[in-house]
């Protein structure tokens, strides 16, 4: 039950990220990127100060991984920056297919820097998925625009992001770890104190709503994660383009090109594969641990057992 829990969370914070991108790219139709991100920011802020100060997360013993989190959190503003960008330039099924490839790209940093060992079936499920991402852009064919380079930094910035939570995700408290992502997002917005003007009171109650429903979606997915495996959770980003595509063509009138579609089924699949092969690979590794600690049990009974004889 936690784990179907757990994936539920992972939906409803997926789909309200997806929410969120969706108000940001309706904003930046008016407002630059960096007031945005301000805008949003302060919102979200407010609800992370009630929920640090009701937990009392505040004291600086609580922070167990600081250097870490200020990495989560330089990456948090980096991301949102590329991110926000992206979404001003291309669909929203664009991005989200091009940003699907983050853990093929945490499959090759961990093999390269954490020395984790990867086969000849992940390297070429990895292969197969950055092809993926190349059938998605056609080089070559279709020239690259700013917004196709913005979604690539989110790539590997969404990898960072993923290294890092492996390593602090159960350790920091959940409020503290979406206040250095605030932080970092509300750096990266300095730059729009030189490019902001009023916003219009409707986009006040857009800014707020968005900021609201963003970080929601952040609590919801470290809850997710607390409650289900990653690789049960990590899958359900791919759910963010089943609301791409209809808000795309209904909303922004961006028809769904079939190779950018093509190629995300390509990415999924590749990215399936992995999960499903470090699945298995855990599941071995567990059992094997069990198997280890069965045998080596039984090995003090004898002399439990006659210690009660010679009593």
């Amino acid at each position: 039950m936690s784990r179907l829990t757990g994936v539920l969370f992972a939906i409803a914070a997926n789909g309200l990220f997806a929410t969120s991108d969706t108000l940001v790219k309706l904003l930046s139709l008016r407002y630059p990127i960096f007031q945005i991100i301000a805008m949003q920011a302060s919102v979200a802020c407010l609800v992370v100060g009630i929920i640090i100060w009701r937990d009392k997360a505040y004291r600086l013993s609580a922070i167990r991984n600081p250097k870490m989190l200020i990495g989560r959190g330089f990456l948090a503003g980096i991301g949102t920056v590329s991110g926000f960008y992206a979404f001003s330039l291309l669909p929203l099924a664009d991005v989200y297919a091009i940003t699907f490839g983050s853990p093929l790209v945490v499959t090759v940093a961990a093999a390269w820097l954490l020395g984790e060992r990867t086969g000849l079936a992940r390297w070429a499920a990895i292969l197969v998925g950055f092809s993926g991402i190349l059938i998605m852009v056609q080089p070559g064919y279709a020239a690259l625009s700013h917004g196709h380079l913005a979604a690539f930094l989110n790539v590997f910035v969404g990898a960072g992001v993923i290294l890092i939570m492996r390593t602090i995700g159960s350790q920091e408290n959940r409020a503290i770890m979406v206040a250095a992502v605030m932080a970092g997002q509300l750096t990266a917005s300095l730059p729009g104190l030189f490019l902001s003007h009023t916003p219009a009171w409707s986009d006040v109650g857009l800014v707020t709503i968005s900021g609201l429903v963003m970080v929601s979606a952040q609590f919801l997915l470290l809850e997710a994660l607390r409650r289900a495996p990653a690789s049960s959770v990590a899958p359900m980003q791919y759910t963010k383009l089943v609301w791409a595509i209809p808000v795309g063509l209904f909303v922004f009138a961006d028809e769904p090109k079939l190779h950018v579609l093509a190629g995300a089924l390509v990415v999924i699949g590749s990215v399936l594969y992995l999960l499903d092969h470090q699945r298995r690979t855990d599941n071995r590794l567990t059992r094997l641990r069990r198997a280890t600690a069965g045998h080596s049990a039984p090995s003090t009974q004898p002399q439990c057992l006659e210690g009660k004889k010679l009593g």
